[in-house]
């Protein structure tokens, strides 16, 4: 009995952890979003919540205000840039953004583990197929990335 509620509360909790990542405000057309880099030791630390190489990613409606909160979890540096086309590229600059202001500060250098989490507010535009990529040098290459999918037929932001 004991083995089935460990079991059931373990599902729970996986549930509960991948919807945290995600509020909405339909009514303002928001979602925050939380981007934790190096959560866990997923992918030897390369990982946005506990996830890499595209295996979860994150889904919001076309036309919404993302606010995406990003803190680093790791012991190395990280960022974050919401980047054009379904495969990451090779290495970024702002310039690879998606959308004006995807990126956190320090995109090449990253910022340290344990530093405070920084908000950054964007406007998603067209449907389309998008990467939540690490910005520091190989970390994209190394799998830190997750999907991120503008959708014309979504009502809420989520991550799954």
């Amino acid at each position: 009995m004991k083995t089935i509620l460990f079991v059931a509360g373990a599902l729970l909790l996986g549930q509960a952890s991948a919807a945290s990542y995600v509020s909405n405000d339909a009514a303002s057309k928001t979602a925050t979003i939380t981007v934790n880099a190096g959560e866990g030791t997923d992918n030897g630390g390369l990982n946005f919540n506990g996830a890499d190489h595209g295996k979860k990613g994150f889904v919001i409606p076309a036309g919404w205000t993302v606010k995406m909160v990003f803190k680093n979890m790791g012991n190395m540096p990280h960022s974050a840039i919401v980047t054009k086309g379904k495969t990451p590229p090779n290495t970024v600059t702002a310039k690879d953004a998606a959308f004006p202001k995807a990126y956190t500060a320090k995109l090449v250098e990253g910022v340290a583990g344990g530093s405070k989490a920084q908000t950054v507010v964007f406007k998603v535009g067209q449907a389309g197929t998008y990467n939540l990529v690490c910005g520091v040098p190989g970390h994209n290459l190394g799998g830190q990335w997750v999907g991120f999918v503008v959708s014309s037929t979504a009502k809420t932001a989520s991550f799954k």
